[in-house]
This record gives structure tokens, C-alpha cells and sequence, in this order.
């Protein structure tokens, strides 16, 4: 396959409705047909002799081929692929942010209602910059990874009984440099190489393995420090994650690589439903096209690509809040911890 390819997870995406209509070039416009008709991952929803005579039907008018193959490409993908017309500098955000967010924020930003023993991360979408060089890109997303684990560090000053890992406004981008970020949460105790989640095709699965510090795909490093991360100060401990409707895509893998860790719950609402990957392949006229062609599992090999429902469903960001107050805060750890507080003093 000509071009470079390499996994991303995408945000949740729709076609674009540009001023100026753009188009691939006739060259990329076949690959990209081809591509979808072998690999997309609803390519069976399509019919593909239609669309090919559609496209020669339309002759040459820009308008007219830009419609049928974002219809295409939105049919495959179920809203997820994407073409990127050159010039691009990043994938725009779809998704707003959450209504209500930092509303009752107190000290340090944090939830005004937040337990004191708790630690808090919210970890946000995040893209590099596609006009960047790869190496650029490899160095923006180590960046991204190490203000995560620097929250994490930050927050971890003090004794934590639990953990709150908020997704909910978290609308995708590169997968990589949050689950790297976030690592020091996910990482189970005593164990060497984890499989925190993997990627379902036509093929073998192919599973998102944490190396303390390196994240290997197929044998492969996606991302790294170069070193071992950040350790807790108490690893392992409970871990509660907010999700919501605007969690998708990458936000929607870094919740699935929650999902089977011991000790964790998730809250809130179901997620978008963007739980696929896409394949960055850059075209023979340099614009990128994300194709969308794995489904994303967690740990255990479960996922089917829609919306993930929470464990505890609620409704509203301070029923959501209070739900994972009261499980973490039932938990052994925290339970003791109030125990010996008085004593403490």
C-alpha cells in the first residue's frame, strides 16, 4: 500500500461542508474507492458499482463528487472516516464541551464537591498537528502523555484512597498519548507486560500492550518515554470513570482500556458510539484519508464498535459526580483511611 499508514483513533466525524469544494485527485479518488470497498469496516452497507458509476456520472463536477463520496465514506464508517483536503493543519473537534463543565469547579479547578481523599484527571481530546512532520507529531503526543502523568504526579502529593478519571468531554483525537498519560491508572500491580485493550478486524486481534513506559501494538512501539513512567504512591487502587454522550472514538478506547481493570466502575451516560479505528493513509496527492476499518475491545476481547453504557447509568453532571463519590468511598481503601483519619491528628 503506497503512502505512510499508522493507527489513529480519530474524533467523532462528519462531512464537512466546505465553501470552496474540494476534491482528491483522480488518483487518490480510485485508491481511496478501492480501499473502502476491500477494508472499511461497513463496506457491506455500500453498494460500490453504484457509487463508481455514480462518481462517472457526476462528470468532473466538484459539488457532485464530493457528495457521493462523503455519502460513501459516511456509509462505511457509520460517521467515523474521513478525506482531509490539503492544507489541513488538524482534525477540528466536532464535539462541544460538556454542558455545565467546570461550573462548580473549587480548588485547583477540581469539582467543588470533591472528596479530598480522591485524586481527579480529566483527560481531553487531543490531535497533533497534521502539517507537522511525523517526528513533530511523535513529539507533540510524548508531550500531551507527560502533562497527563505530570496531573497525576501532582495529584498524587498526598495520600489517595480512590481515583476519578473523567472521559466525558473527551471527543478523541490520538489514542496513544492518553492512555500513555493515564498508564500509572491502568497499570495493575506485579504484573509485567499488560494488554490494556486491543483492535478487532478480519484478522487475529491485535492487542494495545503497556511495556512500563512504552505502548507496543503488533509487536511495535506506538509510543514511548524512552523510560518507566510515573508510579502511584499507591498503585492499583479504585478507579471510578465518567463517561458521556460526547465520549467517542479515542475517548471511547481509553475508557474500554478501563474496562476489566480490577477495582474500577464507570458513570454516567452511554457513550457516541465511535468505538472503531481508522487508518491514516496519505494519498497519492498528499491529503490524508482515515479509514475507518477495526472495531476497538477491551482487555477481555469485548466491543462491537457501539456506544459503551456505563455501569451505573445517571443523569446530570452532579448525580454522575455523587455516584462515584459514594462507590469509591465504600471501597476498602477509603473506608479504612476514614477509619484511621481521626487518629492521624
Amino acid at each position: 500500500m503506497a503512502g505512510r499508514c499508522a493507527w489513529v483513533v480519530a474524533m467523532m466525524l462528519v462531512p464537512a461542508v466546505a465553501q470552496a469544494v474540494d476534491v482528491p485527485s483522480a488518483e487518490s479518488l480510485a485508491k481511496m474507492l478501492d480501499l473502502m470497498e476491500q477494508r472499511a469496516l461497513y463496506r457491506e452497507s455500500v453498494d460500490w458499482t453504484l457509487v463508481r458509476a455514480d462518481i462517472a456520472g457526476a462528470h468532473g463536477d466538484p459539488a457532485r463528487v464530493r457528495a457521493v463520496l462523503d455519502a460513501a465514506i459516511q456509509r462505511s464508517s457509520k460517521g467515523h472516516g474521513r478525506w482531509v483536503a490539503a492544507g489541513s493543519v488538524q482534525l477540528p473537534a466536532q464535539l462541544n464541551a460538556v454542558p455545565g463543565a467546570g461550573a462548580t469547579a473549587g480548588r485547583g479547578g477540581l469539582p467543588a464537591t470533591l472528596d479530598r481523599r480522591l485524586g481527579w484527571v480529566a483527560v481531553d481530546r487531543f490531535s497533533s498537528t497534521l502539517a507537522s512532520t511525523p517526528a513533530e507529531q511523535a513529539r507533540q503526543s510524548v508531550q500531551r502523555a507527560v502533562a497527563l502523568q505530570q496531573r497525576l504526579r501532582d495529584a498524587d502529593s498526598s495520600p489517595r484512597c480512590g481515583w476519578i478519571v473523567d472521559l466525558r468531554n473527551n471527543s478523541g483525537g490520538n489514542m496513544w498519548p492518553m492512555l500513555l498519560g493515564v498508564e500509572p491508572l491502568l497499570r495493575i500491580p506485579g504484573d509485567g507486560i499488560q494488554v490494556l485493550g486491543m483492535l478487532r478486524g478480519a484478522g487475529p486481534n491485535v492487542p494495545w500492550e503497556s511495556h512500563d513506559g512504552t505502548l507496543m501494538a503488533k509487536g511495535r512501539p506506538m509510543l514511548g518515554f524512552g523510560q518507566p513512567g510515573y508510579r502511584l504512591r499507591e498503585p492499583g487502587g479504585p478507579v471510578a470513570v465518567l463517561l458521556g454522550e460526547r465520549t467517542a472514538s479515542s475517548g471511547e478506547a481509553t475508557a474500554l482500556a478501563f474496562r476489566g481493570r480490577p477495582d474500577t466502575r464507570s458513570f454516567g451516560a452511554p457513550t457516541a458510539g465511535f468505538a472503531t479505528s481508522n487508518s491514516s493513509i496519505r494519498l497519492p496527492d498528499g491529503t490524508l484519508f482515515l479509514l475507518t476499518d477495526t472495531l476497538m475491545a477491551d482487555r477481555n476481547g469485548v466491543g462491537d464498535g457501539g456506544p459503551i453504557v456505563p455501569d451505573q447509568v445517571t443523569e446530570g453532571e452532579a448525580a454522575t459526580l455523587a455516584a462515584a463519590h459514594r462507590w469509591l468511598l465504600s471501597q476498602p481503601g477509603c473506608v479504612a483511611q476514614a477509619k484511621a483519619a481521626p487518629r492521624a491528628g
